[in-house]
């Protein structure tokens, strides 16, 4: 059951990708695509997924993969829901909503001990920096909530710390689950 669940995610993510630069047509731009923290996290996730069919992944990527993808489906949920992120629904839907909800399930079905969670918060921060620097360098933000034009960097950073804070408590939770519905799965199996 995994497995096929793991593909679903890979081919979820990729249909969403290729659906997204195919309905963009002129108006996608490489460098502005991977710039939005969606794309990056669906992409990773994804390829961990597929690599996840294959062999096994270790516990600290996969959990950095959840990590990720709770914090896309957390943060579209609170901040971007009716928002026009320029997105075609269809790819909307499955990499806000549908490919957060299954790596997430997947995690559940599949836990691992994990250690380490506060490594995991280096991308997000990595992400935030590149994206406060870069957007004044080319005039473009991928959301409204990290654009300092609208409302100031004031808003902005009250918004970041927002975020840090959820991103943070879902690191420690991911782990947190992740060991302990291991620890449970192998007391199970151990009794049988």
């Amino acid at each position: 059951m995994i497995k096929p669940l793991r593909m679903a995610v890979f081919l979820l993510v990729l249909s969403a990708e290729v659906y997204l630069v195919i309905a963009l047509g002129d108006r996608f731009r490489f460098t502005n695509h991977f710039s939005y923290f969606t794309v990056l996290s669906n992409v990773f996730a994804a390829c961990v997924a597929l690599l996840g069919v294959w062999r096994p992944v270790s516990s600290q990527i996969r959990g950095a993969a959840v990590l990720y993808m709770a914090t896309t489906g957390i943060v579209y949920a609170l901040l971007l829901r009716g928002v026009d992120v320029q997105t075609p629904a269809y790819a909307n839907w499955v990499l806000h909503v549908v490919a957060p909800i299954l790596v997430v399930v997947e995690w559940l079905l599949a836990p691992e001990r994990t250690t380490r969670a506060w490594v995991w918060l280096s991308f997000p921060l990595a992400y935030v920096i590149y994206t406060l620097v870069r957007g004044p360098i080319v005039d473009w933000y991928p959301y409204p909530f990290l654009d300092p034009r609208a409302h100031g960097y004031g808003d902005v950073a009250l918004t970041c710390v927002f975020v840090a804070v959820v991103i943070t408590a879902l690191a420690y939770a991911v782990s947190w689950v992740g060991t302990k519905l291991a620890q449970r799965s192998s007391v199970v199996l151990s009794h049988d």
